[in-house]
């Protein structure tokens, strides 16, 4: 016979001591670490952790959603069936180390912000 447990309620509120907050806050900031993985792995809201993120910080982090400096050339590439056109058909995005990327531009916006934060190292 297996034991079966029931809940009743939603028990009391966790409470996270400041150096529980920074603790967590300081893993978010590693390279590679996803918000919503360090979340499940402590068992707090992902909500919490955003909220952490801005009421603490880590000084000399990049925040995700910090503007970062960017050289945009766009060049558009004719085709023999289409005449050309002022609308370019790929960017080149330089980023201020010299890196180049180089996308069409029916490239999805999502899939461009994810590209760009792989590039910089940043999730």
């Amino acid at each position: 016979m297996s034991r079966v447990e029931i809940i009743t309620g939603r028990g009391e509120r966790r409470r996270w001591s400041t150096e529980e907050k920074a603790r967590l806050v300081a893993e978010t900031y590693e390279p590679g670490a996803v918000i919503t993985h360090v979340a499940r792995r402590h068992g707090v809201a992902e909500s919490c952790l955003h909220l952490w993120r801005k009421q603490l910080g880590i000084p000399g982090a990049v925040v995700p959603n910090e503007l970062i400096p960017v050289t945009l050339n766009a060049t558009p590439v004719p085709t023999p069936e289409a005449p050309p056109s002022p609308v370019p058909s790929r960017a080149l995005i330089t980023f201020p180390d010299g890196t180049r990327l180089e996308v069409g531009a029916d490239y999805p916006v999502s899939a461009l912000k994810a590209l760009i934060a792989a590039v910089t190292g940043r999730r």
